[in-house]
């Protein structure tokens, strides 16, 4: 018996640490970064400004020239090597020999003076307090009479080499969390083949996805932690071994995602934030300070990003985490509400469809930084406690605070709640049917625990904003047929990401016996589905890639698109059947997963513009006086990083923009029709104008009589140019 337990921790032990191996290995990696002079562009992780197109030399030798100053930023990257050498080969111009710099976020690292011959030079640089790794080259440029553009260096090798260090922390959290799944699995008696395999799959998944070379949000460490965590509850209550196993590679997925595709932060969040930034200043919830305007829809996620502000945590690394969080918490819910409406291994499938969609990855765990996750996570752990309410009455309570809190944190949790009750007092959550006096009362218990938590906050809003709407209702509505048909092609596009036609088998189990299914948990779903749907196609969807605003539907849908492709399934079907239908629903998530290959570029151009944002944000607050002013059309970054107030141009938090009327209304990008240049410039009169939306005021003729145009140099070195109002 000795000798067998000996056996059998000797080859756990092992397995630990091959697995311990090939994830330090990975994290060695010492992948050269090319910066764009080899390729004829910089990869798509590299933010860059100040190089000239590539050009060659008559034998054929790639180069670049540089303006006066070169930016290079390359997101996050102290998550994947904490320090970095900076190669350069390099010549200076024939005007003659200048001095050149080379700054990581405004600190001299080494200052130069090249010779006419070409010489490497070779920096260490490391990223700044933000994982971010920022190099500013500078020099003096020269024009000659062959060439009118100012030339600065002669470039033909820039590349970053990582210098390897030993990731101590990842591999501790590692050891210790393989060590926890495997003493787990021992005292739940799980036979030794499968503990085997599932430490296997946990630890050569984390080396597979370590070896990545895209930098990752977060810390490998707090990645792998999560992951592991999430391993350890599944294993807790999930038997089957192939569904835990089916369960760890969704999670794994889920969890790297921002790994394995490009992540993202979204404009808008910046708004929430900066709500939430002037709150914790004393200025109260409002974008601009003195404008009481409700310009956002999200007030719970926005107190809760206050809170992260309040005890001095970061808004962009609490983006990231949360969205991984909540990606995997929605996972995981999805898979108990499945498993208990059907089974593990409809369950199993039903998590697949959740957890692949990239419409759930894009606002969860790849960022994003809305709180299109949150709210997800809450519509459907209500959907899931009202449906429990046949068992314990109890749960109406919990479903009334749960909805509560969905409806503070969007505006249609209040349809939520609607259908809710709606669907409590007409058919009620069980399935026998039950009087009038008991249905009345169960209503009585989830309206009233909802109105306790809404009603006081809902009159605070009205009391604070005075409005019963939020802002951006009204400067995202009131387009009418255009309106709806540009929702009903937004709604389409998602559809087609679930299969399309294949969605009619929703109402398989309804065409076999209507009775039975509209007295089952079918109908509710069913309702909240289609009734939020028609809510997603009259306001006319969203403009954001990825069709963000059906992420709360998501997992409603699937739950009804498995049970309609279960109820065709015999009850005891043949293998082969039972393996046809497992590889059908791995293609399907493949090709979901896959879908994200023609919107990345768009993504990751999104989030490069943010951060291009940010950068006019911080020379507003470097440079400008508190009582200065700036237009823009991306209202969030700029306003988050100078805390300056900031005209927004699309009237998102501007009440007279928001409630113009447009006879081309709902034809338009969503949230992006609305204008008034004349009435921004004579009644707001921002101080500055970036160049970037000149086109909005009618081109540099509708600016130079009240403007001049200026080049700025941000914290960065990256020159931008600002129409600056004349005294």
């Amino acid at each position: 018996m000795f000798r067998r337990f000996f056996a059998i921790g000797a080859l756990l032990l092992l397995v630990i640490l091959i697995s311990l191996g090939l994830v330090g290995l990975a994290r060695l990696r010492v992948d050269r970064i090319d910066l764009g002079l080899r390729n004829q562009q910089m990869t798509d992780s590299v933010f860059h400004a100040g190089f000239y197109q590539r050009e060659f030399t008559p034998n054929g030798e790639a180069y670049r020239w540089t303006s006066s100053s070169v930016v290079i930023q390359l997101r996050n990257k102290a998550n994947l090597i904490p320090a970095y050498l900076l190669k350069m080969r390099l010549r200076s111009h024939p005007a003659g020999a200048e001095p050149f710099s080379i700054l990581s976020d405004g600190q001299v690292l080494a200052t130069s003076i090249p010779d006419q011959r070409f010489r490497t030079y070779y920096v260490l640089a490391q990223p700044t307090v933000d994982g971010e790794l920022r190099l500013n080259l500078r020099t003096t440029t020269f024009v000659s009479a062959q060439d009118l553009r100012p030339l600065g260096l002669f470039v033909t090798d820039l590349t970053l080499r990582p210098i390897p260090q030993i990731d101590w922390l990842t591999l501790i959290v590692v050891a210790l969390g393989l060590s926890l799944l495997a003493g787990l699995l021992i005292v739940q008696s799980t036979p030794i083949h499968s503990v085997v395999v599932t430490l296997m799959l946990a630890g050569f998944g984390l080396a597979l996805v370590a070896s990545g070379d895209r930098p990752p949000t977060l810390p490998f460490a707090v990645l792998s932690g999560s992951f592991l965590l999430v391993t350890i509850l599944l294993v807790s209550f999930v038997r089957p071994t192939l569904v835990r196993l089916g369960l760890i590679s969704i999670a794994l997925t889920v969890t790297f995602s921002g790994i394995l595709w490009p992540t993202w932060l979204t404009d808008d969040a910046f708004i929430s934030f900066r709500y939430a930034q002037n709150l914790v200043e004393g200025h109260g919830l409002v974008y601009n300070v003195g404008e009481r305007v409700e310009g956002y829809t999200n007030f719970l996620w926005t107190m809760i990003a206050a809170g992260v502000l309040a005890v001095g945590g970061d808004l962009v690394v609490w983006s990231y985490l949360s969205g991984i969080e909540l990606g995997l918490a929605i996972m995981v819910l999805s898979y108990i509400m499945a498993s208990r409406l059907y089974g593990p291994y409809w369950g199993l499938a039903a998590t697949l469809l959740v957890a692949t969609s990239q419409s759930l990855l894009l606002y969860t765990a790849r960022g994003a930084g809305l709180e299109t996750g949150f709210f997800a996570l809450l519509v459907l752990a209500a959907s899931g406690t009202y449906l429990l309410s046949q068992i314990r009455r109890s749960w109406l309570i919990a479903t009334g605070l749960l909805l509560a809190a969905a409806a503070m944190t969007r505006p249609e949790g209040i349809l939520v709640c609607g259908l809710t009750v709606g669907h409590l007092l007409i058919l009620g959550p069980t399935p026998t049917p039950t009087n009038v006096r008991t249905r009345l009362a169960s209503g009585a218990w989830l309206l009233g625990t909802f109105l306790l938590i809404f009603l006081p906050y809902f009159l605070w809003r009205w009391n604070y904003y005075g409005d019963l709407l939020p802002n951006t209702f009204y400067a995202k509505t009131g387009g009418g047929w255009s309106q709806i048909l540009r929702g009903l092609t937004y709604a389409g596009s998602f559809a087609i990401t679930l299969g399309g036609p294949l969605l009619l088998l929703i109402f398989w189990p309804w065409w076999k016996d209507w009775r039975t299914a509209l007295h089952s948990w079918r109908s509710y779903l069913l309702l909240l589905a289609l009734t939020y749907t028609a809510y997603i196609i009259a306001v006319g969807g969203d403009h954001f890639r990825g069709e963000r605003f059906f992420v709360p539907v998501l997992p409603w849908l699937v739950l009804l698109l498995v049970d309609g492709i279960a109820s065709l399934t015999p009850p005891q079907p043949k293998r082969i059947y039972a393996i046809l239908v497992a590889l059908a629903f791995g293609l399907g998530g493949t090709l979901a997963l896959l879908r994200t290959t023609p919107i990345d570029k768009t993504i990751s151009g999104m989030d490069q513009t943010v951060w291009i944002w940010r950068e006019i944000g911080w020379w507003m607050a470097d440079h400008s006086e508190p009582s200065a002013t700036i237009a823009a059309q991306g209202a969030g970054a700029i306003a988050y990083y100078s805390q300056r107030s900031v005209i927004d141009l699309f009237g998102l938090t501007e009440k007279h923009i928001a409630r113009m009327s447009l006879p081309t209304m709902g034809q338009g990008v969503a949230g992006h029709e609305k204008h008034d240049p004349v009435y921004v410039l004579q009644e707001r009169r921002p101080t500055y104008i970036p160049q970037i939306w000149e086109s909005y005021f009618g081109g540099p003729a509708g600016l130079r009589d009240q403007y001049r145009l200026i080049t700025i140099t941000t914290r960065s070195g990256r020159e931008m140019q600002l129409w600056e109002r004349l005294p």
